[in-house]
């Protein structure tokens, strides 16, 4: 079930310091309990620009090396300038590689805490390198596509955008309740016998592709009403011609967020996106849902009041900061900005604190 290819609380957290090329682009890994994970940096970065965040997730069976060398977006780290994340889950108990994402797909039996865990390498990235925080995105493969609903539906907050490729959203939608407006960019073959484009059951039952736009159309809070993305274009080279088409829901939504299905006719569980003998050019996803990506930043200025300091952290130094202004009108320590720094801008902060912004 789910095989998709032929492949078999922050802590300590810690950056080991090992680099190497890979591609142009040069990798560092990170680690924050549960081994290393790789981010791959453009090679001339020096953190004095905050740049977009991408982060990809395997499927069930599959490993982080495998998604990394099907999506093939760490070729593209150096030309696009953004920083590339590829981690990995835990193995269930038939020893397979999972994510624990909604209750159909696919931590059956598991009680382990994968979005926690992938917020926790975010915020880690966050205090460590250059991030946009208004441009942090999410894509993954069938499972990967799963956990990267749930990642939008609990930690809207911190994503700008999603993109799951085969992978659906909660059947139950109590399970999932944003705070913020997420872009969803669905992409899905009308072929796929896995996860059904038209949904399906597996230990429990899943939204198909359809459902799953609707219910993000809903909690964006757009109108149902939808407009053609344009021609029909090549998505899947296992497909002749341009199977693919584009249906957009973004009329009134909060903020202005996009919803977006990508609906490839004839396209199987796995598509082709990519071409082995140019696998940058040719690489369908790696141009077109990346640009996509890319263009979906978060909506509206990102602040954080309570980090006086500016080091984009709300710690014990912005809190001193604070007492160090106790009953001035200083405007960086009156978070509430009432015109006084007191009890109440303390408590606020308490309430921040540790928020990376």
């Amino acid at each position: 079930m789910l095989k998709i290819m032929n492949t078999s609380t922050i802590t300590s957290a810690v950056v080991i310091l090992v680099s190497c090329a890979a591609q142009g682009s040069v990798v560092e890994y990170i680690n924050n309990g549960r081994g290393s994970v790789p981010l791959h940096l453009p090679s001339d970065y020096d953190g004095s620009k905050d740049l977009p965040l991408v982060i990809s997730l395997h499927g069930y069976t599959q490993t982080g090396p495998e998604i990394q060398s099907y999506l093939n977006l760490d070729a593209q780290v150096d030309d696009r300038e953004f920083l590339y994340c590829v981690p990995e889950g835990t193995n269930d108990f038939t020893g397979a590689p999972f994510w624990n994402a909604t209750d159909a797909c696919c931590g059956f039996f598991s009680n382990v805490d994968d979005s926690g865990y992938l917020r926790e390498i975010i915020e880690l990235i966050q205090a460590d390198y250059a991030v946009d925080a208004r441009s942090i995105h999410i894509t993954g493969l069938s499972n990967g596509g799963f956990m990267s609903y749930r990642m939008a539906c609990e930690h809207s907050d911190l994503i700008a955008s999603i993109v799951p490729i085969a992978g659906v959203t909660f059947l139950n939608d109590a399970s999932c309740t944003p705070s913020d407006p997420v872009h969803v960019l669905h992409i899905h073959g009308t072929a796929d016998s896995t996860v059904e484009y038209g949904g399906g059951c597996f230990f429990n039952c899943y939204p198909g592709a359809e459902e799953s736009v609707l219910k993000w159309v809903g909690y964006n809070e757009c109108d149902v009403t939808s407009e053609s993305g344009g021609p029909a274009f090549n998505m899947d080279w296992s497909v002749g011609g341009n199977e693919t088409t584009s249906t957009i829901y973004e009329q009134n939504c909060v903020e202005n967020v996009t919803v977006e299905l990508w609906k490839m006719t004839g396209s199987e569980h796995v598509p082709n996106f990519r071409r082995n003998s140019d696998p940058v050019t040719e690489n369908l996803f790696g141009t077109r849902a990346l640009d996509w990506m890319l263009d979906h930043r978060k909506p509206g200025p990102i602040t954080c009041p309570s980090d006086i300091n500016g080091d984009r952290i709300v710690d014990a130094a912005d809190v001193l900061d604070l007492i160090g202004e106790w009953g001035s009108n200083n405007s960086q320590a009156d978070v509430d900005q009432n015109g006084v720094v007191n009890i109440m801008d303390l408590l606020i902060m308490l309430d921040n604190f540790g928020k990376i912004c």
